[in-house]
C-alpha cells in the first residue's frame, strides 16, 4: 500500500470507529454485564487494531521515504589524494582543509569570482 492510501484507510477506520462506539449501549439493570454491547465491542476492538496496524505500517513507509530522500541529496564530494587518485573519503586535517580554501579562493580570483 502507499502512503495515501494508508492514510485514507486510517481515516475511513476511524470514522467507522467512532460510529461504532457511539452505537455501544448503556449497561442497564437487566443486562449489568452489558452482553448486548459484545458484538459491537469486538468489531470496535477489532477496527482499533486494523487501525494501530496501518498506522505502523504508515510509519515505516514514511521513515523509508525520509531514508530514501536523505539518501539521494547526500552530498559526497569526491576528494583528488596526494597520488592523483579519486576518493571519497573525507580528509580531517585541519591544515587539508585550510589549503584547500586558500586553493579554491585563489582558483576563483583568477577566474574572476572574488
Amino acid at each position: 500500500m502507499t502512503i495515501e492510501e494508508l492514510k485514507k484507510g486510517i481515516e475511513e477506520q476511524g470514522k467507522k470507529n467512532i460510529t461504532l462506539y457511539k452505537s455501544i449501549p448503556v449497561p442497564t439493570h437487566e443486562d449489568p454485564l452489558n452482553k448486548k454491547a459484545e458484538t459491537i465491542l469486538q468489531q470496535w476492538r477489532e477496527g482499533s487494531k486494523r487501525i494501530k496496524e496501518m498506522i505502523t505500517a504508515l510509519n515505516e513507509l514514511e521513515a523509508e521515504e525520509r531514508k530514501r530522500t536523505n539518501q539521494i541529496y547526500k552530498e559526497e564530494k569526491t576528494f583528488v589524494n596526494g597520488f592523483g587518485e579519486a576518493t571519497t573519503k573525507y580528509i580531517t586535517c585541519a591544515g587539508y582543509e585550510r589549503i584547500q580554501k586558500r586553493n579554491q579562493k585563489a582558483m576563483m580570483s583568477f577566474i574572476g569570482g572574488r
